[in-house]
């Protein structure tokens, strides 16, 4: 259908006809027109709704239907608009980057929630930033954490910049063109993605409006491709006690919680439902609390130094762990039959010293390479062996 121009028409009338010719392409025709028009008047859509019966200009009149035509196009209205709504925020946006969905709005209020539970969290990343909407609503919502922002694609990096100027945050943001976690160092609190993962045949089947960015929505053969990537990359920059927080496809959300397990069996893994009761996000949560297994003697001679410097098990640094499964393998395997262990439970939150996640033997262990503060140690547990000379399970301390 096309807008006659040759005719005084009212808000009311071009609402109408909007809606007639986006009916068999848009879920929203309605809402589409209503947003459309406002940008065209600049004015809000509740404004829209309120008049009716205002006549249209003719210059007006001809931006809409130019606006109009791209939609039918297949051009999407954010695109077309140059901005979208984000967890009440407006986005700037180009066809660099993929439209916010309300959908990812659970993930940045589960990031928000756990930092406002743990304060002394403040080191953030959102891998594959896109438009910036994921780590800019994390930080405009605390004020005080600090985000790195990263992304394959230079093109989304400057959209993202574009968005940290408009909201004043470019003090705590920084940029960095990275594929996925290659090339980040350190650790970090908090990583939160929203990656590609719409499988590579199932793009082919996508409805012609669709027309963001190949780079935003592949996911690879499986759709999980990036998402696996990430777990892998990412053991070595979470922090002990830290939160990871992925997007997925409603269907994948067994495949990523196992997956999960794989990489982090120590962790509490969660598959988080959105909105409409499907599977959007899965969350890993790390233990916030570092079990060492050490000598008695090791601990009495910590005791008189002040700090504790372990003997490492064949190892550079020292190995940790997070379960007390974890100690129960790492006791039988170099101590069985040797009494006089001890458990040290510590808060790696006082821990100085770097901490690196390694895989041993098919489980994570993170490795401290330093002195460990004796007022990081929460407590001290004996560890027996039984008469067979096998270390069991023990009392765990609250």
């Amino acid at each position: 259908m096309c807008l006659l121009l040759t005719m005084a028409i009212t808000i009311q009338e071009v609402l109408k006809q909007i809606s007639q010719s986006l009916y068999l392409q848009s879920e929203t025709p309605s809402l589409d027109g209503q947003v459309l028009v406002g940008h065209i008047l600049e004015k809000s859509r509740s404004w829209v709704l309120a008049h009716p019966e205002t006549l249209l200009d003719d210059q007006q009149h001809k931006n809409i239907t130019h606006a109009l035509h791209r939609l039918k196009n297949g051009e999407a209205l954010p695109y077309i608009l140059e901005y979208w709504e984000f967890f009440g925020l407006k986005f700037h946006l180009t066809s660099d980057v993929l439209i916010p969905r309300p959908e990812t709005e659970l993930l940045v209020e589960r990031g928000i929630n756990w930092l406002h539970h743990h304060p002394r969290k403040r080191k953030a990343i959102d891998v594959g930033t896109g438009s910036g909407c994921i780590g800019i609503a994390l930080a405009k919502n605390i004020p005080d954490l600090n985000i790195l922002l990263t992304d394959i694609s230079p093109m989304a990096l400057n959209v993202a910049r574009v968005n940290a100027e408009k909201f004043g945050l470019v003090d705590r943001l920084e940029f960095k063109q990275a594929d996925l976690l290659e090339g980040i160092a350190g650790q970090y609190d908090l990583i939160c993605a929203n990656l590609p993962y719409i499988p590579r045949h199932v793009l082919k089947e996508l409805p012609v409006a669709v027309k963001e960015p190949l780079l935003a929505l592949d996911g690879g053969q499986s759709g999980v491709e990036l998402i696996v990537r990430l777990l892998d990359l990412a053991r070595n920059r979470l922090e002990p006690g830290g939160l990871m927080l992925l997007e997925i496809e409603a269907s994948q959300g067994t495949e990523v919680m196992t997956r999960a397990n794989e990489f982090y069996p120590a962790a509490k893994v969660e598959l988080l439902k959105d909105l409409s009761g499907l599977d959007r996000c899965v969350e890993i949560a790390l233990s916030n609390r570092i079990i060492h297994l050490c000598q008695r003697k090791q601990w009495f001679a910590a005791q008189k130094q002040g700090i504790f410097i372990s003997q490492a098990l064949s190892q550079e640094g020292f190995i940790h762990c997070s379960q007390p499964e974890q100690i129960l393998q790492v006791a039988n395997r170099f101590y069985q039959g040797i009494p006089g262990l001890v458990l040290l439970w510590i808060d790696p939150e006082k821990i100085t010293s770097e901490i690196r996640w390694e895989t041993a033997d098919g489980s994570i262990f993170p490795h401290i390479y330093g002195p460990i503060n004796l007022d990081a140690v929460i407590s001290v547990v004996d560890l027996l062996p039984d008469m067979d000379g096998i270390y069991r399970f023990f009392n765990v301390p609250d």
